[in-house]
C-alpha cells in the first residue's frame, strides 16, 4: 500500500483503482481476522487477547484514506458472521470494528498530526494511545454490548469480556499497524552485510522465542520473567535497523508466543483463560511500548543529526557565497551568470562600469544585446561547447556597450551544474582588454613601420653594393689583370702577386653580389616566390655546402610582394638557424599552395630544442617571423623537440582575388 497523508473522496478515484484497494483490504482483513481465531484454546466466545485485522483496519484508514471503511466493514461482518455467531452480531462486531477505526485515523490525523513513518517520537505514542488504547475504548464497548445483547457471553463476566476485547483490539494496533505502515522500509536493506545481519537477527530472535514460550507451562511458574529476554533483540532492531525491522520483529515475537500459549506452552499458560489472555496482552504491551518508542526515539534523534548536517552544510554553504558575493562584487572583472537560454541571472558591479547597464536593467535581459551582430554565430558555438562540457578559456573577442562601443575582451566560460550534475547555465568572467589591445595594435605598427623601413634600407644598401660598390669592384679586379698583361716577364714574382690581389677582388665581387642578393633580391621582384626561394635555396647550399630539397606545388601566380616578401624572409631566417644550430647537413623545403592559403615548411632531422624555451627567450629573429606573418594575416608555428629535428611552418590566406585558375603547378 502507498502511503497517503490525507483520505481523498472516493469520486476522484477512478472506479478499477478503488475496486483494487477495496479487494486487497478485504482479503487482508479477512485473512488477519482468521488467524486471530485460530487460537481457540485461549478465547471465549469470539474474543481473544489479539486481534491482528483490527490492526489492518487501522493501518488500512490511514494509508488509503477514509474511503476503505466499506472494505474494512465488509470483511469484519464476514469474519464474524463465519465464526459463527448470530447476525446481529456479526452486524455489531463489524460496526464497532469499522467506526473504531475511522476513530482512531481520525484523531491520529485531527490531535497528533500523525506520520505514518513512524519516525517521531510522538508518532509512536500516538500510535499508543489514540490508535491502539483509544480507538480500541469504541470496538470493545460496542463489540461487548453487541455480544450480551445478543445473549453471546465471554469469559467469567461482563467486565471481564471487555478488558479483553479491548486489550485484544489494542494489542492488534500495537502489534500489526507499525509493521503495515512501515513494511516498505525493509526495501532500504540493499547492503550484503546488513541483510545478514538482519536475518542473524530474525533466527536468533525466533531461536529465543520458541525457548522461551516452547518449553512445559510447568517449569515456567517462577521463570515469567524470562519472556523479557526476548527485549534486547527488540532493541537491537530498533538501534540497527529503525522503526520497520522493530515492529517486524515485535510481531514475530507475538506470533510465537500466541501459538505457543494457545498449545499451552511458555509461561503464560498456567493460569485461567482470562489471565492467560491479561498476561498475554501486558507482556505484548510492553514490549510494543518499549520497541517502538525506542525505535522512534533512535530514529529522531537520527533525523535530528541528519537536519544538524544539513544545516551545517547550507550554513558553510552560504558563507561560501557571500566570500563569492564578496569576491565578485569586489572583482575588477564583469562576472556574469546566465541560463542555458541565454538569459542573464547575474550582473556584478564591474559589469554594470564595464557595459554601462545597471543590475536591474541587466537581469532577465539576452546576452546577446552585448554581442555585436556579426559575432553571434561565435557566441552560439561557444555555448553549443559549454552545454557539452567544455571549458572556454581567454577567449578574445568584441563586446558591445550600452551606448554602442565596443570593446575588446577576454572571456572565460565555465559551465554551471546543480546537485545532479546536469548543466543549467554559464559563468562567464569578462575581462577589458581594450588597453592591451590598443597597446599592441601601437607596438604592431611600429614593428610594420620598423621592418618596412629596414627592407627599405635592405634595398638601398643591396642597390649600392650592386650598383655602386660591387662595379667598381670589378673595375679594379679588371684593371689587374691589364697590369698583368702589361708587367714584363722578368717580374714572376710581381705577376703572382697581382694575379692573388685580382682574385680576391673578384671574390669579393662575388661576395658582395651574394650580400646584396640576400638584402635585396631583383628575382623575388622580378621573377615571384617560387624562382627566389629555389635560387637562395641552390645558393645557400652551395655556399655553405649542404643539401637542399626544395619543392613547390599549386603556388598562385602572381603573388602580392607583400606575402612574397614575408615568405622569402621566414625562408631566410630559417634556414639559417637550420644550418648554424641542427647539426646536420639536409634540409627540406616545401612550398605550397592549398584552397585559400599558401605554406611553407622548413624542416630537418637535427638535434632539435625545446619549443618553450625558445618562446621564452625569443631572439630577433623569431620575432621578426612573427611580426612579418602578422603583417600579412598568418600564422607561423614551430614543432620541435630535443633529438627528433625542428619543422617550422608559416602559412598565410591568400587575397579573395586569387580564384583557382590564377594557381600555377611550379
Amino acid at each position: 500500500m502507498a502511503q497517503t497523508g490525507a483520505a481523498r473522496p472516493m469520486e476522484s478515484f477512478p472506479a478499477g483503482r478503488y475496486l483494487v484497494e477495496f479487494a486487497v483490504v478485504l482479503v487482508a482483513y479477512f485473512i488477519a481476522g482468521k488467524l486471530g481465531q485460530a487460537t481457540a484454546n485461549i478465547r471465549s466466545g469470539n474474543i481473544g487477547p489479539v486481534w491482528p485485522a483490527f490492526g489492518i483496519a487501522l493501518a488500512a484508514i490511514l494509508l488509503r484514506g477514509y474511503r476503505v471503511w466499506p472494505a474494512v466493514a465488509v470483511g469484519a461482518f464476514l469474519v464474524a458472521f463465519l465464526s459463527p455467531v448470530p447476525l446481529a452480531t456479526a452486524l455489531g462486531q463489524a460496526l464497532g470494528a469499522t467506526f473504531a477505526a475511522l476513530t482512531g485515523a481520525f484523531l491520529l490525523r485531527k490531535l497528533a498530526r500523525f506520520r505514518p513513518t513512524l519516525s517521531r517520537l510522538s508518532d509512536s505514542l500516538a500510535l499508543v494511545a489514540l490508535g491502539g488504547l483509544g480507538s480500541a475504548l469504541v470496538s470493545a464497548s460496542i463489540g461487548v454490548a453487541t455480544l450480551y445483547l445478543t445473549r453471546e457471553h465471554s469469559y467469567e463476566g461482563i467486565g471481564e469480556a471487555w478488558l479483553i476485547y479491548w486489550l485484544g483490539d489494542a494489542t492488534g494496533v500495537l502489534l500489526v499497524t507499525p509493521v503495515a505502515l512501515t513494511l516498505f522500509e525493509l526495501r532500504t536493506l540493499r547492503n550484503r552485510r546488513r541483510i545478514t545481519e538482519f536475518l542473524v537477527l530474525l533466527l536468533l530472535l525466533g531461536a529465543v522465542s520458541l525457548t522461551i514460550f516452547g518449553l512445559p507451562s510447568s517449569q515456567q511458574v517462577k521463570l515469567d520473567f524470562l519472556a523479557f529476554a526476548v527485549l534486547p533483540f527488540v532493541m537491537w532492531a530498533a538501534i540497527r535497523f529503525g522503526v520497520g525491522t522493530t515492529a517486524l520483529s515485535i510481531l514475530a515475537v507475538a506470533t510465537i508466543a500466541t501459538i505457543e500459549t494457545a498449545l499451552g506452552s511458555g509461561p503464560f499458560a498456567s493460569g485461567t483463560p482470562f489471565w492467560n489472555a491479561v498476561l498475554l496482552d501486558v507482556f505484548f504491551a510492553v514490549m510494543s511500548v518499549s520497541g517502538l518508542t525506542f525505535a522512534a526515539v533512535i530514529a529522531e534523534r537520527h533525523d535530528a543529526e541528519l537536519q544538524r548536517e544539513e544545516m551545517v552544510r547550507r550554513r558553510a554553504a552560504l558563507e561560501a557565497r557571500l566570500r563569492l558575493g564578496t569576491i565578485v562584487e569586489s572583482s575588477n572583472d564583469a562576472i556574469i551568470s546566465e541560463g542555458l537560454d541565454e538569459i542573464i541571472e547575474s550582473w556584478n558591479t564591474a559589469a554594470e562600469d564595464m557595459f554601462g547597464y545597471s543590475e536591474a536593467e541587466a537581469i532577465g535581459q539576452p546576452f546577446k544585446m552585448l554581442i555585436p551582430p556579426e559575432l553571434e554565430e561565435e557566441e552560439r558555438t561557444m555555448m553549443r561547447r559549454l552545454a557539452e562540457g567544455e571549458r572556454v578559456t581567454n577567449l578574445e573577442t568584441i563586446r558591445v556597450t550600452k551606448n554602442g562601443r565596443k570593446i575588446d575582451v577576454s572571456i572565460t566560460i565555465s559551465p554551471i551544474r546543480d546537485a545532479n550534475g546536469t548543466i543549467t547555465g554559464a559563468s562567464k568572467i569578462i575581462r577589458d582588454i581594450t588597453q592591451r589591445k590598443q597597446a599592441e595594435q601601437a607596438l604592431s605598427r611600429m614593428n610594420r613601420r620598423l621592418i618596412e623601413a629596414q627592407e627599405k634600407e635592405r634595398t638601398r644598401i643591396a642597390r649600392e653594393l650592386h650598383d655602386d660598390i660591387a662595379q667598381r669592384l670589378a673595375l679594379l679586379a679588371a684593371g689587374l689583370e691589364q697590369v698583368h698583361y702589361e708587367l714584363p716577364e722578368s717580374e714572376p714574382e710581381l705577376h703572382t702577386r697581382i694575379d692573388g690581389v685580382r682574385t680576391q677582388a673578384m671574390q669579393l665581387t662575388s661576395d658582395v653580389q651574394t650580400l646584396s642578393h640576400g638584402l635585396h633580391s631583383s628575382k623575388l621582384e622580378y621573377l615571384g616566390i617560387v624562382v627566389a626561394a629555389s635560387g637562395f635555396c641552390k645558393e645557400l647550399s652551395g655556399r655553405q655546402k649542404v643539401e637542399i630539397d626544395f619543392r613547390s606545388s599549386n603556388v598562385p601566380s602572381p603573388l602580392s610582394a607583400e606575402i612574397s616578401l614575408c615568405l622569402y624572409r621566414v625562408l631566410q631566417e630559417s634556414l639559417h638557424n637550420a644550418v648554424k644550430y641542427s647539426g646536420v647537413r639536409r634540409f627540406e623545403v616545401r612550398l605550397w599552395g592549398a584552397t585559400e592559403e599558401i605554406h611553407l615548411t622548413v624542416s630537418d632531422l637535427g638535434i632539435g630544442f625545446d619549443g618553450a624555451d625558445v618562446v621564452k627567450g625569443a631572439g630577433l629573429g623569431l620575432t621578426s617571423m612573427q611580426e612579418r606573418i602578422k603583417m600579412v594575416s598568418g600564422q607561423i608555428a614551430i614543432d620541435s623537440q630535443p633529438g627528433r629535428g625542428t619543422t617550422i611552418h608559416a602559412w598565410v590566406p591568400l587575397p579573395s582575388d586569387i580564384g583557382p585558375a590564377a594557381r600555377a603547378v611550379v
